[in-house]
């Protein structure tokens, strides 16, 4: 770094001043199910076990106790699919943001970024592996949840928004997921079309959306469905919509948490971060 900067002058974006949009937080606090409310009392209790060094590491441990309570934060149905979907829940509490904004931005072909780390669609995977895949490389360590039956149909957090967004509404042309442009030209027409407002709402992972995204010309909303591990990942997030070239004099991010869930334990550390 010391060698770049004798040939270079760096500035950082606080040094530059550029122009960008004023950000305007909404925290969207969802009250937990109680089928999620007896699950956070077995994490618990596998927890206490844990550390009393009753259990083996190869059967249970904290990576285990923590992924499935990261999960579980998120949507009940990722842990157990057999679950039902239930009213109130963050997903559905998104789901409802995103359709009210989509239809305030009609006139401008406003759009949004979903941002979701956790129960990721995933191309070509066999269905006892797709929900349990994270795309952070980092927390592929963390993944071993209850496996699901090969012959039921694989539950992710991503269909289950688009076919949401579609039955109230919305064009099906007008979602797309990140891991859909699997290639350099597929992910350069993606984001063109998010640019020009054809494509209004995209989801997408940390690791896949973040760094490099360039769509921000008329993003209004982003949705922080899940929280990423490191504060980091947050910056790059807010930095999709938070950009010079952005339209919009003021851009909303909303934030979703589930209480006395491990959501609420993962804000609060980002916060004292």
């Amino acid at each position: 770094m010391n060698l770049f900067k004798e040939v270079a002058d760096i500035k950082t974006a606080d040094q530059l001043n550029l122009p960008t949009p004023e950000v305007e937080y909404h925290n969207i606090v969802a009250q937990p199910t109680e089928h999620q409310q007896e699950m956070v009392k077995a994490l618990s209790e596998r927890a206490s076990l844990v550390h009393s060094g009753t259990v083996d590491p190869s059967q249970d441990n904290m990576l285990k106790i923590t992924s499935d309570g990261r999960k579980l934060g998120l949507d009940q149905r990722i842990v157990n699919q057999m679950l039902p979907d239930e009213p109130g829940t963050k997903v559905n509490q998104c789901v409802e943001n995103i359709m009210q904004i989509w239809r305030d931005g009609e006139a401008d072909k406003l759009t949004q970024l979903v941002f979701c780390d956790i129960s990721t669609p995933q191309a070509k995977a066999p269905a006892s592996k797709a929900a349990k895949t994270l795309d952070n490389p980092l927390l592929h360590a963390l993944e071993s949840a209850v496996p699901l039956p090969e012959q039921e149909p694989v539950f992710t957090v991503y269909d289950d928004i688009r076919q949401k967004l579609i039955a109230q509404g919305m064009p099906a042309d007008q979602i797309a997921f990140i891991h859909e442009a699997n290639t350099e030209v597929r992910k350069k027409e993606l984001f063109s079309k998010v640019r020009t407002g054809q494509v209004r709402v995209l989801m997408g992972s940390t690791a896949k959306m973040g760094a490099g995204t360039n769509v921000q010309d008329r993003l209004v909303a982003l949705h922080d469905l899940d929280c990423p591990w490191r504060p980091g990942d947050l910056a790059q997030r807010k930095g999709r919509i938070e950009r010079q070239g952005n339209q919009n004099p003021l851009v909303h991010v909303y934030r979703y948490v589930t209480e006395r869930t491990f959501d609420a334990y993962l804000w609060v550390r980002h916060e004292v971060a």
